[in-house]
């Protein structure tokens, strides 16, 4: 058979292409148009002008397709044509590779910036010789922004020899590696540059000595080293290896340890194959969290922004001590995978969000962790808060961009408005893929989304909530697993309020006392990891007793004049919390004694600013009995019984 030599002919842009007869125009969805990495807008309230039901708004980042498959009558060559938008600047390209049946016949096919409001259209055409037959047709981004967003792709055929859209045989692309050549080796069988759909592939990770085979990262995840699957779609696939003696980090739950919804293990260990660093200011922070090198970066004391910390994969950000203390300081995650954050303080963080997950973050554990700003004077003018003052922080941590497997225990969000968002809003359809455990948090003087999901999944286990307006907000589709919760004094316990579409809830074994809990679609989460649930009616005692504590943690309505409460739990064992509050910087002594009167322990004994205060005593060295506490600050003294039975 005589092979085809081709010859292209790149005309220019053109706005108003000669259309005819033997013109065929394939639209979004139709038949001929076969795979797209992106989504189909059919409505906008700021793009305008497309033609057909709507366009094919693709994927960002180099790689991403769409794919037509044609039929031509005759060898001959015909004219492509894709209509096109993308806003920017001047400066702005969406260039791409043509590939016909599996062949890349043009590597830059340059698409040129349109208007940066993208109500204006351009055709970018060029010419093709085919054979008689089917055609597979793919534009191929080779620029990190993607491919344009198209509205449809046309063929005109020489006159008399019109072009037919054909039923699509979907083709992609499989891209394997190793994440680490040192550590292992990865091979896979057939080996081809395009595969059609259904075409089975076996992939194979052999870990070098000194090292073993943890999991396959991607768009096709298993614990098994050599794996199996059916191609659906474009598939990057990552053997993760890991050194000999490597564990899983001792505290870490839920579903920041597994990578999809059969439960694949990924085993969080942030920094731990990294130097341990000790960070003695913002700049060191900056510097080691957002290489590209396995961290524990460790730090103590406060440190004052504005400004923000990037934290990169495979990092590790511990506080030491009880003042590891970051105010005004965002700690922001951007694809970034492997994280732990634990024992920090974050506080005060305007105008952007305390902690801020995105764009496709994973495997995170935030652990023993403490977040608030305040309420009553958010923004410092010495009034009381208005309804619009409530917008004056943003969230403590958001997760939105499909970030997902993320795990938040032990940690404390207190005095704040708006705390845990998944999903930016009710179009982003992207973070159904969110998944989210909530276990053994203290929630106190919030206002609400604690959390607010939208379209993902979140298991919610074991958690106090105390004193807050609002609790969980189930909305968009989304599913959560409401389990083993303690609610006091909050308003809606759950509930799937403000968007045009509600969320389900799966209630088990809570306490609400009396706050509301309205009567949502019952969804049913298995989730595939294991856990342990404490008892429904313990879970105030165990959470203030262990979750961490600090002196820097002031709330919002700071007290006009000294205070000292009871202390919580009463009766305790082993450990109870001392709330006290002073006006005024001034020198505070908190002491207690036996019921002989004599000291047993000095809890605090140094100059304090103004603010509210909790400290806890751990009384495991004492035995049962009656003991008192004294605060004494000024010219204020206070005395309170407590109770230890063991």
């Amino acid at each position: 058979m005589k092979k085809l030599v081709y010859t292209f002919f790149l005309l220019a842009i053109i706005k108003t292409p000669s259309l005819s007869q033997d013109t065929l125009i394939i639209q979004e969805g139709a038949l001929g148009q076969c795979t797209f990495d992106g989504v189909i807008v059919t409505s906008s309230s700021t793009i305008s002008g497309w033609t057909g039901p709507g366009f094919i708004d693709a994927k960002t980042g180099v790689g991403t397709t769409i794919s037509w498959e044609i039929i031509v009558p005759t060898i001959e060559t015909y004219t492509f044509g894709w209509r096109y938008t993308f806003g920017g600047d001047s400066a702005n390209r969406r260039d791409s590779k043509i590939v016909i049946d599996g062949n890349a016949i043009i590597d830059t096919l340059m698409f040129y910036y349109t208007d940066s409001k993208w109500t204006n259209w351009k055709i970018r055409t060029v010419d093709v010789p085919l054979t008689a037959g089917d055609h597979k047709i793919r534009l191929e981004a080779v620029r990190s922004g993607g491919i344009a967003n198209i509205d449809y792709f046309m063929v005109i055929g020489p006159e008399g020899f019109a072009p037919e859209a054909a039923t699509c045989t979907p083709q992609y692309v499989l891209n394997v590696a190793s994440d680490s050549a040192i550590w292992g080796s990865v091979w896979f069988e057939p080996v081809k540059t395009y595969y059609d759909k259904g075409t089975a592939i076996t992939l194979h990770a052999n870990a070098n000595p000194g090292y073993f085979f943890q999991c396959w990262m991607g768009e096709e995840t298993s614990a098994d080293s050599v794996h199996k699957f059916t191609m659906k779609g474009n598939v990057n696939a990552v053997a993760r290896f890991l050194p000999d003696g490597v564990v899983q980090d001792s505290a870490a739950l839920g579903y920041a340890t597994v990578e999809d919804d059969k439960g694949t293990p990924f085993w969080v260990i942030g920094g731990a194959l990294g130097d341990t660093i000790n960070a003695t200011s913002i700049a060191d922070l900056k510097t080691y969290l957002n290489d590209s090198q396995p961290r524990v970066v460790r730090f103590s004391g406060q440190f004052t922004g504005p400004d923000t910390l990037t934290v990169k994969s495979d990092k590790t950000l511990l506080g030491i001590g009880d003042d590891a203390y970051l105010k005004n300081i965002e700690v922001r995650l951007n694809q970034a995978r492997n994280v732990i954050l634990r024992n920090i303080i974050v506080s005060h963080v305007h105008p952007k969000d305390a902690i801020g997950i995105n764009d496709k973050t994973k495997n995170v554990f935030i652990d023993h962790c403490e977040f608030f700003s305040q309420r009553g004077d958010n923004d410092g003018d010495g009034a009381s808060d208005t309804e619009a003052d409530k917008d004056w922080y943003d969230g403590l941590l958001d997760i939105k961009n499909e970030s997902s497997f993320i795990t938040v225990a032990w940690s404390k969000f207190h005095d704040h408005y708006k705390v845990c968002l998944m999903a930016s809003n009710d179009d982003a359809k992207a973070d159904s893929v969110a998944r989210i455990t909530f276990h053994h948090n203290y929630f106190y003087n919030c206002g609400s989304r604690l959390p607010l999901i939208r379209f993902g999944k979140a298991h919610i286990f074991n958690n106090y909530y105390k004193d807050c307006d609002d609790a969980i907000n189930s909305r968009m589709g989304a599913w959560v697993r409401v389990e083993g919760n303690y609610f006091s004094n909050v308003g809606k316990a759950v509930f799937d309020d403000y968007s045009r579409v509600g969320g389900n809830a799966q209630i088990i074994d809570n306490n609400f006392g009396g706050s509301l809990v309205e009567n949502l679609p019952v969804c049913d989460l298995q989730v595939p990891y294991c856990y342990a649930l404490d008892p429904t009616d313990s879970i105030p005692s165990i959470i203030t007793g262990a979750v961490r504590t600090s002196e820097v943690s002031q709330t919002s309505s700071l007290s006009t004049e000294f205070g000292l409460s009871q202390n919580y739990p009463n009766p305790f064992n082993p450990t109870t919390r001392i709330e006290y509050s002073t006006p005024k910087s001034s020198i505070v002594n908190l002491k207690i004694f036996d019921i002989l009167g004599r000291e047993v322990a000095t809890l605090v004994n140094k100059e304090k600013q103004a603010g509210n205060y909790t400290v806890s005593w751990d009384a495991s060295k004492f035995s049962s009995g009656v003991y008192f506490y004294t605060l004494q600050a000024d010219n204020f003294v206070n005395t309170k019984k407590l109770i230890l039975l063991k």
